[in-house]
């Protein structure tokens, strides 16, 4: 009994880092179980896109999984120092080792059912908030919204494991360290961090090739296979950089005597010197957050939002018939099915473009045949489409110089293609015009794979190529060319609908349309906003914690020195704004990296984006300008908040 009244009475003491830490490992059980119901909701199943979703919404497990472990670890091992000084006087009072493992398994046991039962509660509670959400954002009907055994086993399980995990870490530090070393864990002080000029080139080093990378990508398939090195080197670069460039920073400061001999920039460059390698860290990781959850709303806003524009992309008409005979779609048939249906068919034209023959497209200008190795690779992978110069004619409304035989046009829809000629096998055509589109011809593909469309001077030219080019090395490639009918209609939703599904019954003809890919995209890019928003809502989380655990632990290592000063006449004031200095270097320094890393980034989230058809103007520029200022906000708030936890631990009260 005296073990469980021990554990109580140190969890209640020690408030002040126990409920964040209880806040942290609730909120990661709450996350978690969102996104178990949805994975096994009946409604997610039933969508359209559901095995996609369900892909997006396990990714997202695993992530917020690993999220997890990481808020229960680091929250932690600001607890921790406390409860090793704690286990020190425990153990001057004669306890042995047994005993404080017996009080630590027992604070663990509290602290997992406490966590476990109000992440379950809270998780339920605003999970229909946050389905609501999903279902708004996917375009779904309302979801059942029941606890499955299995989400509640897995809950269970995981965080069982995790806070087995953080048992053994007291065990292990209870059976390691001597009792005075206990006793005395949250006084051990950092020495002066020495330069390191070698560790700064490479810091500069690493972080030049990974803004390199970003800038210089051009392919969007390249863009998403380097990204996460380049995130690497960013992140390597950023935690040294953090550790040796501002310990530098420092020491030229302290060397300007003017600047220096000041009492809030005395007390502050001083704190921060000897403490770095410990606020370098932290800052850091402060840093990357705020940049990762930069990254992920402009990303994810920016898909959701821009939607609309990619089927506006791949669907210049409502409705795109493609014919699988030679023969073309007749317009009258068309018509009359219409008119039973009770809509009303416009605006439609005919297109007639060849089918895609997919190829590695090296050093951007030679186009070679897949082969065993490279079919399975992304990288230079592009697909071609041709259409004859009478056709690019008709579509533009315009009489241009004939092409000559070794001439064509080249539309590149990623706009990655800039040179003067292109090798098919061992022919090669001269280039004319670069064009920057071709009216009536979707400018998007549904797929994410790099796309050409190729406009030559006859048919003639496309057979030649058919009959030498090789696909995956077995069998010639053939290219044909399809009829299309491309229109718009009009009438009510249930009108379109039963038409649509009736031209789909006509034999010979294939049929898409704008409704129905809208339906399986919103379901595709509302999932990934969704699974965005709960990163960010991790990754700001995880900001706060790390923050308000900095400002805690500070204070209270501060608090001896400033205490000190007081009582040798620093007034209030002074503390007050000698506080504000500090936190002016910690608020602005990681926002700011934030931001940089962000605007280097850009040239790689565009070409990402690229990928999934958005298009890069203004609406991704104002969602980034908007996600820069709210995130300002929301880190502006936590500091305001956390500051004065500081304040008050380091300010001595009058008497």
């Amino acid at each position: 009994m005296l073990h469980w009244k021990l554990a109580w009475q140190s969890i209640i003491k020690n408030k002040l880092e126990y409920w964040p830490f209880i806040l942290a490992g609730s909120v990661a059980v709450a996350l978690n179980l969102v996104i178990q119901l949805l994975i096994y909701s009946k409604g997610v199943q039933s969508l359209t896109a559901s095995v996609s979703v369900i892909e997006m919404l396990s990714f997202g497990q695993a992530v917020i999984s690993i999220l997890s472990i990481i808020f229960l670890l680091y929250t932690y091992s600001f607890l921790n120092k406390r409860k090793q000084a704690e286990f020190g006087l425990f153990s001057i009072l004669g306890m042995q080792k047994s005993d404080l493992i017996k009080i630590s398994w027992r604070q663990q046991l509290i602290s997992f059912i406490t966590v476990t039962i109000l992440g379950i509660f809270s998780g339920f509670v605003f999970s229909k908030v946050l389905i609501l959400l999903f279902i708004k954002l996917v375009g779904g009907n309302n979801f059942e919204l029941n606890i499955t055994k299995a989400s509640i086993i897995f809950i269970l399980v995981f965080f069982s494991i995790c806070f087995l995990f953080l048992f053994l870490t007291d065990v292990f530090t209870i059976l390691k360290l001597k009792i005075i070393s206990l006793l005395h864990a949250t006084q051990k002080g950092e020495a002066e961090p020495k330069n390191h000029w070698l560790l700064l080139i490479t810091g500069i080093g690493l972080l030049a090739c990974g803004y390199y990378i970003s800038l210089t990508v051009k392919s969007p398939l390249k863009a998403m296979m380097q990204f996460f090195i380049a995130v690497l080197l960013v992140v390597s670069a950023t935690y040294i950089l953090f550790i040796v460039a501002s310990t530098i920073v420092l020491k030229l400061m302290k060397q300007n005597k003017r600047y220096y001999y000041q009492a809030n920039h005395f007390i502050t460059v001083s704190n921060m010197l000897f403490r770095m390698k410990q606020n370098a860290t932290g800052l850091a990781s402060i840093a990357l957050l705020t940049t990762m959850a930069l990254v992920v709303i402009v990303t994810t806003v920016s898909m959701f939002v821009g939607q609309e524009d990619y089927i506006n992309q791949q669907f210049p008409r409502a409705v795109i018939l493609t014919s699988s005979s030679d023969r073309n779609i007749s317009i009258k048939s068309v018509k009359k099915i219409a008119g039973d249906n009770g809509v009303e068919i416009t605006n439609f034209y005919r297109l007639e473009i060849s089918n895609a023959i997919a190829g590695n497209l090296i050093n951007q200008n030679k186009l070679q045949p897949l082969t065993g190795n490279s079919a399975t690779s992304a990288d230079n992978l592009s697909e071609l489409q041709f259409m004859t110069e009478k056709q690019y004619q008709y579509m533009n409304n315009e009489n241009i110089k004939k092409l000559k035989s070794n001439e064509i046009y080249v539309y590149d829809r990623q706009e990655t293609f800039d040179k003067n000629n292109i090798t098919f096998l061992n022919k090669t055509y001269h280039v004319k015009k670069i064009l920057k589109k071709i009216k009536g011809v979707p400018s998007a593909q549904p797929n994410m794979t790099h796309s050409m469309i190729i406009v030559v001077p006859s048919k003639d030219i496309t057979n030649l190529l058919g009959n030498s080019f090789n696909d995956l090395g077995d069998k010639k490639q053939i290219i044909t060319y399809k009829n299309q009918l491309l229109f718009d209609i009009t009438g009510t939703a249930q009108q379109k609908k039963n038409f649509l599904k009736s031209i789909s019954r006509v034999k010979n003809i294939t049929s898409e349309d704008r409704y129905s890919t809208m339906s399986v995209l919103q379901e595709f890019y509302g999932g990934f906003f969704f699974i965005g928003l709960v990163f960010s809502v991790s990754f700001i989380m995880a900001t706060g914690l790390i923050i308000y655990y900095k400002q805690i632990s500070e204070g209270r290592s501060d608090q001896n020195q400033f205490d000190i000063l007081q009582k040798i006449g620093m007034s209030h004031e002074e503390v007050k704004r000698t506080v504000q200095s500090q936190i002016i270097w910690i608020f602005c320094l990681p926002i700011t990296v934030a931001i940089i890393h962000l605007c280097f980034a850009m040239p790689m989230i565009h070409k990402i984006l690229q990928l999934f058809g958005i298009l890069i103007g203004p609406v991704v520029y104002i969602t980034t300008i908007i996600t820069i200022i709210s995130m300002i906000i929301i880190y502006y708030l936590i500091y305001l908040k956390t500051s004065k936890t500081y304040y008050q631990q380091v300010s001595r009260k009058n008497h």
